[in-house]
């Protein structure tokens, strides 16, 4: 790549070191968005954070929403993706809301390489999908189901693609099995029962990574689904 069309933040081996300059230039570029209107900004520990509101104007209503938003950038931006929380907490996490329960908007499935890291535009493409969650998030409270195809987010899909992958790696049709079963809530993982490869070793000591996933992905289940449950207790 010739030094013309090179992005500034290549310049540096992983991450951008935040100067004057590099700072200078991305509050402009936040400035420029219509959708977004920058509040304040700070430096905390070499990573930029942007405070500011989110705003657009329902079709079916005409009602105008807003919402504050606070955007935090990884050490290694643009190689890794900003987070975008829900700073005045005005939803309640859910899995089916798309939001984690520390307020982060789950805007995209990581494996799907959806947003363009390594550009210095990563934010601003960032903070439209912010906006197309807010939109979507809003429909949502009004309807209680997610507008689009229905989709995991979180931390149980991820997991579930690293449980099945592992269960096909192993070329047992038990295992396979067994992992589906995990998946439904069938079974749950016991470290001092038999493998499910049949083996007849503990499982343990044989597919022990698939056991690991297997209580990995049960916990991340049962917590976001004990959250839901209580934040619908606090609604009744």
């Amino acid at each position: 790549m010739n030094g013309k069309n090179r992005s500034p933040f290549e310049y540096h081996a992983r991450g951008v070191h935040w100067c004057p300059t590099q700072v200078e230039q991305e509050i402009f570029r936040l400035r420029t968005l219509r959708y977004f209107a920058l509040e304040s900004w700070s430096i905390t520990d070499q990573q930029l954070h942007v405070l500011g509101f989110l705003s657009h104007t329902q079709q079916e209503t005409g009602r105008k929403e807003i919402i504050r938003v606070r955007m935090e950038y990884p050490h290694e931006y643009p190689w890794d993706i900003p987070s975008v929380f829900d700073y005045d907490k005005r939803f309640a996490p859910s899995a089916d809301g798309h939001q984690y329960l520390d307020h982060k908007l789950c805007l995209s499935f990581p494996l799907r390489f959806e947003f363009p890291v390594g550009s210095e535009n990563l934010a601003t493409e960032v903070l439209q999908a912010s906006l197309v969650w807010f939109d979507k998030r809003c429909i949502f409270e009004r309807l209680r189901v997610w507008p689009g195809a229905a989709e995991e987010h979180g931390y149980v899909r991820p997991l579930k693609l690293l449980l099945r992958e592992e269960a096909r790696r192993s070329r047992s049709l038990s295992v396979s099995a067994w992992c589906e079963w995990i998946i439904a809530e069938l079974v749950s993982p016991d470290s001092d029962k038999g493998c499910p490869c049949l083996s007849g070793r503990p499982f343990a000591h044989c597919h022990n990574q698939l056991l690991w996933l297997a209580i990995l992905y049960q916990c991340s289940s049962n917590s976001m689904r004990d959250h839901e449950l209580r934040a619908a207790r606090k609604a009744a």
